[in-house]
């Protein structure tokens, strides 16, 4: 009997591995387009953060007269400086004469509301803080008592530096515009990142910025009310819970209440799901939207709820393969932009005696307030033009961020739904135009064949 052997030709490493399409998204997220949209994204949040910090936040803080008293006099000078409150805290006085007795131990618990005096000649002025245990507790302690707005507010502050101290009132409506406006800005350029991303990871084709940028705007909404459908239907299911609680102001409410507790269990367990549910998995939310053809709010949360719960280790080998693509795709974009500056400036020095001043003047070490006003104008566009270039380098991440989880949501969808990766809705003819149109567009193709 004759044996026939098949000779491999080849490997398909993409079957036996499918994770490695994750490196396509290195490809994506250095793309100009991907990089435009992306520095585009955190240059409008950031200039949004500012306005609205601008408008929620008074310059002026508040301030305690250390050593004024109320005993000082009784003039109405708390209207003269804008209403502010000026308190007693005789422990800073006394540490005048001896800094180092109090140090440590300046920091007065309570404050005792008095009238502020214009005249007293030894006072120092304090910023008046809120105290707050938030800072004290952990992530998962605060969430655990609904303090979400803090956990994103002290997120904030830490990842941006912008740590301050406000009144809780002031703080939370900052942390809620500011999140809101995130979420307006992103759902756009983050969803046409998405929509390039599952197009050039899934099927390996280019879509151009236009197009892209043209089927977002036509599911806009649904990629904005994606996340906020959840939030909604949280605060929804947590209504029962916050009626039955008022019955517990009352002796005999507390025996209704306990009648009605096994609704706010049920309650309970579904708003900590659904917020499981959204925490791990609203990354996937904006990629659903831009590979289904069907992609709407429900389309979005149905299935990114199905992958999170259903394939929660295949989810976890994803992101850590993403982030293991990350971080030397970080030292790679960040070191590119630092040599490619050196060669500029390296290049221009051979022949200008000023490119070392630009570029003291870039890195911040110099002022041009001796040059003329001629060359401070060209010096501040070549300022500008380096700094787009670091915000493009900087930006990075966060269209590495939304090119990653395309890519992630493509591999849980084979592995959940059994969906082959290049099976990802594009408008062709058929969609674009549809079937009057393109009945019509035939019969004038056939009528032109005939009259020739």
């Amino acid at each position: 009997m004759t044996d026939h052997y098949d000779n491999v030709k080849g490997v398909d490493w993409r079957e036996v591995f499918p994770w490695t399409t994750l490196t396509r998204a290195f490809s994506v997220a250095v793309s100009i387009p991907v990089l435009l949209l992306a520095s585009l994204g955190v240059g409008i949040t950031i200039s949004g953060w500012q306005f609205a910090d601008y408008l929620l936040v008074s310059d002026a803080p508040a301030v305690a007269l250390v050593g004024a008293t109320s005993e000082d006099g009784s003039t109405g000078a708390q209207s003269d400086l804008g209403g502010e409150a000026f308190t007693e805290a005789t422990e800073l006085e006394s540490a005048e004469d001896d800094p180092e007795e109090t140090k440590g131990q300046m920091a007065p618990t309570e404050y005792r509301e008095g009238q502020e005096m214009l005249g007293h000649s030894d006072y120092r002025a304090l910023p008046l803080t809120v105290n707050s245990t938030d800072q004290d507790q952990s992530i998962f302690e605060q969430l655990l008592n609904g303090n979400v707005l803090g956990v994103i507010r002290n997120t904030y502050d830490s990842v941006f530096g912008g740590a301050r101290e406000l009144d809780s009132k002031t703080g939370n409506a900052l942390c809620i515009v500011q999140v809101a406006w995130l979420l307006i800005v992103w759902s756009f350029f983050g969803a046409t990142i998405t929509r390039i991303a599952v197009i050039r990871i899934g099927r390996g084709e280019k879509i151009s910025l236009k197009e892209a940028m043209a089927d977002v705007r036509r599911k806009y909404i649904s990629y904005l009310m994606s996340p906020l459908f959840v939030l909604v239907s949280c605060f929804v299911l947590s209504l029962p819970m916050v009626l039955i609680s008022l019955l517990l102001n009352f002796d005999v409410g507390v025996v209704l209440a306990s009648v009605l507790w096994i609704i706010v269990i049920i309650a309970g367990i579904g708003v900590t799901v659904l917020l499981t549910g959204f925490f791990f998995g609203w990354p996937l939310m904006w990629p659903t939207i831009s590979a289904e053809e069907a992609g709407d709010v429900y389309e979005a949360t149905s299935r990114t709820f199905a992958y999170t719960f259903q394939a929660p280790l295949q989810y976890l080998f994803y992101v850590l393969v993403s982030i293991a693509i990350w971080i030397p795709s970080v030292m790679l974009v960040q070191n590119f932009t630092a040599v490619a500056e050196q060669v500029v400036f390296s290049a221009t020095s051979v022949a200008a005696d000023e490119s070392s001043l630009i570029q003291q003047f870039i890195a911040g070490e110099t002022t041009l307030e001796s040059q003329s006003g001629t060359f401070q104008v060209g010096a501040n566009i070549i300022y500008g033009l380096h700094w787009f270039a670091h915000l493009m380098a900087d930006s990075f991440c966060a269209g590495f961020f939304f090119a990653s989880f395309s890519g992630v949501y493509l591999l849980l969808r084979r592995y959940v739904d059994h969906t082959a990766l290049d099976e990802v809705f594009v408008i062709d003819d058929k969609t674009k135009y549809g079937l009057e149109d393109l009945i019509q567009q035939s019969t004038e193709e056939a009528a032109a064949q005939v009259t020739d």
